[in-house]
């Protein structure tokens, strides 16, 4: 029986495809894994210490007239003195008490708000007033670190909230004994005048404001961070977008935002045993061999999603968890044979170094230089050797062992042993024998190790079947897809038929067609191998210009132009996302492809093609999709804005060559 870490993430046992969307239809928010921060660590259950009849904001006052962020987004003080960004009219107030040493703040930050700022934010819909609410106890830098944004703001709005941004976005490189010096380096770096602004942090100017939102948010029943109020109604935590996707869409219908359900009595769980891993075949190795936790990961040198962890979130639980004697890390080697051919060969050039006591540094250069080695079949053992004699290795000696078959048969015995474990995709961890399938956050190692240490990690954990029972499982193809009457581009006949399901208004859809697609068309649909069929998925809730811009596209194609309309609302999204008039900006732009304005105006203001753009919405709901883009290549589901590498992997595949 498998188990899933229900906490934060599931375990998905399956190769990661990073899963990019705009949001999810329908999403419940039940076991969305939000997080809050209160002053007592370890605990995250904060949504009972909330008022339930919180002040009223009716009454909030707010200054203008507005400046506008590197974004375009207006931005400006309450008459209270409190950042905000947004329209000034926005029928919704959505309040945060945040802290900025907060993870969970970070993770909202840098992870939803993003979001929330394209569309709800830059549409009108939202105005975000930001609060201070340092949680000193645990957090001893966070006062100081929001009256640098304050004394940031003395600059303007607009500067208010880039160092706002910059504090959130580096957490680590200023939670010390000396914030202010890298305070100091930001205000340079963002052009403050660098004697005011150190003035301003070595006096603590703001402390009396800050202690004023922090004061409010205790009369509010606010106890953990990050905590929301939309339009009075609360929300604790740092919870996924789609949950404030839905309940900015109940706030402004007039409705109350839907409570995470209450959990519904089940028979008695059984908890997992943790997997017996042997740790005598091991790669490297880095902490106190008597740590409390262990973290055994199992890695592909050639797995982008390894390089990804090794990049953003290793350096992390280096500094955090391992050089303070709290985890012991290992290493397992786990090649993909099958789609990493050079895989193999890299794990040993690593455990060559190591004879010489450089195994971690071979580690670094090989996920550092992917792109160098990966694809060169024999010729990666060049560039091997180029890495051992630039680490100052004795070159004869590790030509020597890469030679040699000495390391084959524990490689293999890694790789058979994460097998029976279940792991079938890179990178995957194993947490005092409890896994964790991913390039995860580094927030969800903390949290795990966190509970791993209180001996409660098995409590995280409920078992795979009732999970599925909970939730709809995604496409698992081939599936039939109907692409009758749908605009493609590509050989009619091409052997690999690559469906996307989209969003005009989506900001990652936009991404792949500005990045991704043009790699697609110039080595697949070009060459004839992949049909790219168009079909339409717009999520009217959060973006509401998304249909009539897809009828636009359609309307286009009635006088041979929707490839050319296609590529104009993805090109330009920004100037008409968000805007009233957009059907008018639509007109514009037939016009400047030398349409047939008027044709083209009454397509658009009949609706004639809308009932066929949501037949396209239904067949993708029907089929699983739950957010855009999707796609589906020869029937087989693939989710997100993915890299090309991907896409690529996947159509090879499918054309016989999955090297």
């Amino acid at each position: 029986m498998k188990f899933s870490f229900r906490v934060l993430i599931p375990v998905l046992f399956i190769l990661p495809l990073l899963i990019i969307g705009c949001g999810s239809r329908g999403a419940a928010p039940a076991d969305s894994g939000a997080s809050a921060e209160v002053p007592f660590v370890g605990n995250t259950e904060a949504s009972e210490n909330v008022s339930a009849t919180p002040t009223p904001t009716a009454a909030l006052n707010v200054a203008g007239p507005a400046e506008v962020d590197a974004a375009g987004i207006p931005v400006g003080f309450t008459e209270e003195g409190r950042p905000y960004r947004g329209r000034l009219d926005a029928p919704i107030v959505m309040e945060e008490f945040s802290d900025f040493q907060c993870p969970y703040c970070g993770r909202f930050t840098n992870e939803t708000m993003p979001a929330l700022l394209e569309n709800q934010v830059a549409n009108g819909e939202v105005v975000i007033i930001f609060h201070d609410f340092p949680l000193n106890a645990i957090h001893p830098q966070a006062a100081a670190a929001a009256n640098a944004a304050r004394c940031a703001g003395e600059n303007g709005a607009a500067a208010y909230w880039a160092m706002h941004d910059r504090l959130f976005a580096n957490i680590s490189d200023w939670s010390n004994n000396t914030p202010n010096k890298v305070f100091l380096s930001y205000g340079e770096e963002l052009g403050f005048d660098g004697e005011t602004f150190g003035a301003c942090l070595e006096e603590n100017r703001h402390a009396e404001a800050i202690k004023t939102d922090l004061a409010l948010g205790q009369s509010r029943g606010v106890s953990s961070t990050p905590s929301f109020f939309l339009n009075d109604q609360p929300i604790i935590g740092a919870y996924p977008l789609d949950y404030f996707n839905q309940a900015i869409a109940a706030v402004g219908d007039g409705s109350n935002i839907a409570a995470q359900p209450e959990a519904q009595p089940q028979n008695p769980r059984v908890k997992p045993t943790p997997a017996a891993i042997v740790l005598s075949d091991i790669a490297g190795e880095r902490g106190d061999a008597g740590a409390a936790v262990t973290i055994v990961e199992y890695t592909d040198y050639q797995c982008p999603y390894c390089a990804r962890h090794e990049a953003e979130t290793m350096p992390s639980i280096i500094s955090e968890l391992v050089d303070s004697g709290r985890v012991r890390y290992i290493i397992k080697d786990f090649p993909l044979d099958n789609i990493h051919p050079e895989a193999r060969a890299a794990a040993v050039a690593a455990r060559c170094a190591g004879e010489q006591g450089a195994y971690w540094e071979m580690h670094n250069e090989l996920f550092a230089g992917q792109s160098e080695w990966g694809g060169l079949g024999d010729g990666a053992a060049t560039v091997f050797a180029t890495m051992a004699k630039d680490l100052s290795l004795n070159s004869a000696d590790f030509a020597a062992c890469m030679k040699s078959d000495r390391y084959d048969a524990v490689i293999q015995a890694n790789q058979d042993e994460g097998v029976t474990l279940g792991v079938n995709g890179t990178p995957a961890f194993f947490i005092n024998g409890f896994p964790i399938s991913g390039a995860q956050p580094y927030e969800l190692f903390e949290y795990a190790v966190g509970l791993a240490e209180q001996g409660t990690l098995a409590d995280a954990y409920v078992s795979a079947d009732e999970d599925a029972a909970q939730a709809q499982a995604p496409p698992t193809g081939p599936v039939e897809v109907d692409t009758e009457g749908a605009y493609s581009i590509g050989d009619e006949d091409a052997p690999v038929v690559m469906v996307e399901f989209t969003d005009y208004q989506c900001p990652f859809c936009s991404r792949h067609f500005l990045e991704t697609f043009p790699k697609i068309k110039a080595d697949y649909i070009d060459t004839g191998k992949v049909r790219y069929v168009f079909l339409d998925f717009p999520l009217t809730s959060i973006h509401p210009q998304a249909q009539l811009a897809a009828e636009a596209a359609r309307c286009a194609g009635d006088q041979g132009a929707y490839l050319q309309m296609h590529d104009v609302l993805f090109g330009r999204q920004d100037e008409w996302n968000g805007r009233d008039d957009a059907g008018q900006i639509f007109n514009g732009y037939a016009r400047e492809l030398g349409l047939n304005g008027d044709v083209f105006a009454g397509c658009l203001a009949e609706g004639k093609h809308t009932a066929a753009v949501q037949a396209d919405l239904e067949q993708g709901i029907a089929l699983g999709v739950d957010g855009t883009p999707a796609f589906f290549i020869n029937g087989n589901f693939v989710s997100g804005a993915q890299p090309f590498e991907v896409f690529r992997g996947a159509i090879e595949s499918l054309l016989g060559n999955p090297g």
